[in-house]
């Protein structure tokens, strides 16, 4: 297959994934802290398709009645809350499943009578048949038929297809209406935050259950191993005789306990004899080196480039702990970026984020660069595996992730913080307050993503993998 045509089927998928995780992160945690979900979208309107939807619920007189799995009610639940009902029900395994459902309302939102009680000639008194709408009047034999004020109603969520494949929603049941029962505003402050996170922990579970796989196949790495990566020509390495995959174990008559050590040591002896100690094909050998004080701003004072050495695993559960670990120590470099900026050990062009262009391009060349070194040479030798696309996963996903927790109105974060704040106050702020203030951040945002996005577009960032 064409490298570039498989790149871009693995962005659009990533893409969308990625985003569809983080939203059934927010849909399963609401449904399991019963938290209604309206509506659950992959990709974005406009609406190519209604899936199913699923199994709901209402109560009437006291007696709480399931509403199976595809069954369609007309009208939006707010125009017939608290109204009267009829319903016919069958008795399933001791529970009530609704049947039908029978209200009437004219065109001017005027409530009817119990539908019960209205007769047919009384029904069109007072307004033409034209106005006037009576859902589902005929009698069911053998049904089981309650009247009354309908208290509550939690309507099975309705799976949809979009258009825009780009991604997936949530449309959760009165997100800004505390009047809602079942719905995001009616529920407590702790529920709401749980939910708003989970998004976010299903991007991190996400990039770790990615490095578990990566290590599957590249093994485990030793974080206090020192491993000679490259020896650069001319320089005092190569003249003491160091190789690559030299495992360096002491260096000044100390143990190496993983390579920034080694670096420490050596910069304590720039200009001086330095003894090393390497592994080699499991030979041990000694090595006298002395560390240049001067030397290329591209090499170090022993030219040497270091790794870690990577351990084969033993089993896929062994990968879990060092991958929450991989994935916990890129969060904590992407937090800190803002605090590097600023101390000036990273630029803001070495900390820009690349948009959709400059993530197309990074795919492309990932995938290009992982297809090439798993084909075999004219010569029948292959090149190490690289996993460069597996990389750009979890980078991406965490990176959404960590974004979404940014108290910026229209995200996950702004709401966990206004939340939070409700809870310090011990109010809820006014709905109609958090409404505006989202409605404007929302638009701003919008308004940055499309500046930042066309600029990304005329101007992409340049990204080379080693």
């Amino acid at each position: 297959m064409n490298t570039s045509l498989l790149g871009g089927i693995i962005f659009v998928v990533v893409f969308a994934g990625i985003i569809i995780l983080h939203e059934l992160g927010h849909f399963f945690t609401a449904r399991l802290l019963g938290i209604d979900v309206e509506e659950f979208g992959v990709g974005f309107p406009p609406r190519l398709a209604r899936l199913w939807s699923a199994r709901g619920r209402l109560v009437i007189a006291g007696r709480d009645v399931k509403i199976p799995r595809n069954f369609d009610i007309p009208l939006d639940q707010q125009s017939f809350l608290h109204r009267p009902v009829n319903l016919t029900t069958d008795e399933v395994k001791g529970k009530l499943v609704l049947r039908t459902i029978d209200f009437a309302i004219t065109e001017d939102s005027q409530h009817l009578p119990d539908p019960a009680t209205v007769k047919p000639a009384q029904a069109h008194s007072g307004d033409s048949p034209r106005k006037q709408k009576i859902l589902r009047k005929e009698p069911i034999h053998g049904a089981i038929s309650l009247s009354g004020t309908l208290k509550e109603f939690h309507p099975g969520t309705v799976f949809t297809l979009n258009w825009i494949p780009l991604g997936g929603y949530n449309k959760i049941k009165g997100e800004d209406d505390p009047n809602l029962p079942g719905g995001m505003a009616a529920a407590r402050p702790w529920k709401r935050i749980l939910v708003l996170l989970a998004g976010v922990t299903m991007n991190l579970l996400t990039a770790v259950l990615v490095y578990t796989f990566l290590f599957s196949q590249v093994g485990i790495p030793d974080k206090h191993s020192a491993v000679i990566a490259a020896v650069d020509p001319g320089s005092p390495a190569e003249f003491a005789g160091l190789k690559v995959n030299d495992i360096v174990l002491t260096a000044g008559g100390k143990t190496v306990d993983g390579y920034e050590e080694l670096v420490a040591i050596t910069h304590n002896y720039l200009g001086k004899p330095l003894q090393l100690t390497v592994s080699r094909a499991g030979q041990i050998v000694p090595i006298m080196i002395t560390p240049r004080t001067v030397y290329p701003s591209d090499q170090g004072p022993m030219g040497i480039a270091l790794s870690i050495a990577w351990h084969p695993a033993r089993n896929w559960f062994e990968t879990i702990p060092i991958s929450f670990s991989a994935a916990g120590s890129d969060i904590q470099s992407l937090l800190s970026l803002p605090g590097r900026i600023i101390a000036g050990t990273l630029s803001p062009q070495e900390a820009q984020i690349g948009g959709p262009r400059s993530i197309w391009n990074l795919f492309q060349q990932s995938v290009a660069r992982d297809v090439s070194s798993r084909q075999t040479t004219s010569g029948g030798q292959s090149q190490p595996p690289t996993n460069y696309t597996l990389l750009v996963i979890i980078s991406l996903t965490l990176t959404v992730g960590v974004a979404n927790l940014l108290p910026i109105p229209a995200l996950d974060g702004w709401r966990i913080f206004t939340t939070l704040v409700e809870m310090v106050i011990r109010r809820p702020i006014p709905a109609k307050y958090q409404a505006a203030i989202n409605g404007v951040g929302f638009l701003v945002l919008l308004i940055l993503l499309g500046f930042f996005y066309i600029k990304d577009f005329i101007n992409p960032i340049n990204i080379t993998l080693p």
